[in-house]
Formats: structure tokens, sequence, C-alpha cells
């Protein structure tokens, strides 16, 4: 009997021994699990950070939409804009942006090339291109045989005074957008040409306004110089006429009238009858 309670002793004390060392290995694998739950975690969290990163990248594309937008922009604001010269500018030779920076409106716009006659006006009818406004020239010129320059165009500009002036060697070839300006003498164009540079013809335009200011005064000098002249040769060359034409009658007239008193004054004593008379009484 004791021996039995011994047997039973040494099985209880065995098996609570065997549960206690169950529950460490229980516990040690769940601390195992934890600790590679961390490096899981971590892997997690690394593979979910390029995702992170990922996203600037994703908003590049929208960046570019909103670049690619603001080019489209302009064009729309070119598209609603008022013309010169040709309606659609996708079918002219030229098309540029060009802006009236005079401070007056402007009735007439006209082209030449070369030594041709300036053209009809390209404004529209009824539609004056006011101070301040920017239009589209859209032009059209074809040469054939010919290599076109910088400058082989001018420009024609009448403003609403009835005062013209003309742009010299206008740069339709090479420009993208343009401003036209005035000075008291001559009218000049601030523009970009088509590398990004800005531009001005102000110096071109006011020798060419000089040369032009001393040619008129060379032409009034002689026509003034002529005019005077004139009139002093005339009256040498009509008095002498007129002074023979009134005298002339008076030289031969006097002596058609004195010449018969003379002969009757001669001849009355020489007759004798008189004397002959005055003997017979």
């Amino acid at each position: 009997m004791k021996d039995m309670k011994r047997f039973l002793a040494l099985a209880l004390s065995a098996a609570m021994t065997l549960g206690m060392t169950a529950c460490g290995d229980t516990e040690k694998t769940d601390s195992k699990s934890a600790d590679s739950s961390k490096p899981a975690a971590s892997s997690a969290a690394e593979e979910s950070a390029p995702e992170s990163t990922a996203e600037p990248e994703s908003a590049a594309p929208t960046e570019s939409k909103a670049e690619s937008k603001a080019e489209e922009k302009p064009a729309a604001e070119e598209e609603n804009l008022k013309y010169i010269g040709e309606k659609d500018g996708e079918k002219s030779t030229y098309s540029v942006k060009l802006t009236n920076g005079t401070e007056k409106d402007i009735v007439g716009f006209a082209i030449r090339y070369g030594d041709d006659e300036f053209g009809e006006n390209l404004l529209p009818d009824g539609e004056d291109f006011v101070a301040d406004e920017s239009r589209m020239l859209n032009y059209s010129h074809v040469v054939s045989g010919d290599v076109m320059t910088i400058g082989d165009f001018e420009v024609e500009i009448t403003f609403d005074d009835d005062k013209s002036f003309v742009l010299h060697g206008f740069p339709l070839t090479n420009m993208l957008e343009g401003e036209i300006r005035l000075m008291d003498d001559y009218a000049f164009l601030v523009y970009t040409n088509k590398i990004g540079d800005s531009k001005n013809t102000m110096e071109s335009e006011a020798n060419a306004a000089e040369e032009a200011r001393k040619a008129e005064e060379a032409k009034t000098a002689t026509t003034t110089t002529t005019t005077t002249a004139q009139p002093e040769t005339e009256p040498q060359t009509e008095a002498p006429t007129e002074t023979q034409a009134t005298e002339a009658p008076a030289v031969t007239e006097a002596p058609a009238t004195e010449a018969p008193a003379e002969t009757d004054a001669a001849q009355s004593p020489e007759g004798g009858c008189m004397g002959d008379d005055a003997f017979t009484l």
C-alpha cells in the first residue's frame, strides 16, 4: 500500500514536471513567434515604404499635364483674338501676335514686299486696331525663284488722325510676337524673334526719319529757288514790248499832223494870191 502511494506521488511529480516543461516550451515558442513577427512587420514596412516614395513619381505626370495645359492656354487665347489679314492663321504662311502700343487707334494696316506697292488695308471693315489691343497678324506671301531675307517686308500704318508711318524692315519671317510703338516723327517695333531674343527697330527707324527729313528740306529749298527766279525774268521780257507798243504810234503820228501845217505856211507867201487881190482893188 505504501509502495502504491509512492508510485502515485512519483507519477504526479513527473506529470507536473512535464507540464512545467511544456509551458516553458510554449512560452519560448510564443516569444520566438513574437520575435519572428517583428522582422515580418519591418519587412512589411520596408515593402510599403517604396510605395510611399512612389507617390511623387506618380505626381510627376500630373505636373506635366499641368504644363501641357499651360502651353495650350496661350493657343486658346490666340484663337479668341481678332485678326489682321487672313482669318485662319493655320492656313497662313506667317502668323504672329501683334500689339498696338501707340496709344492711338490704327485704322489702316498695309504690307508690301520689296519694291512692290502697298497692298490693301488688312484690317476687317469697321474693326479698328485700337490702342493696347492684341491681334493675330495672319499673312501669306509666296515668292518663286527668290530667297526671302529678314526685312524684305514693310508695313504702313495709318492712325485715326490720318497720319501715316512706315515700319521699315518688318521682320515678319523671324518674329513670334511684337508691339508697335510711336515717337513724334516715326513708329518702331519691339519684338521677340524665333529663338527668344528681344529686338527693336527704334534706332533704324530714327535714322530713316532723319534721312526723310533732310530729303524733304532739300526738295523744299529747290522748289523755293525756282519759284522766286521766274517772276524776275518774265517782267524783263514783257516791259520793253509794252513800251514800244505805246511809244511807236506817237512817233509816227507826229510828222503826219505837222507836215501839212508847215507846207501851207510855206506856200502862202510864195503863191502871191493875197498880194494880187490887194493890188487889183
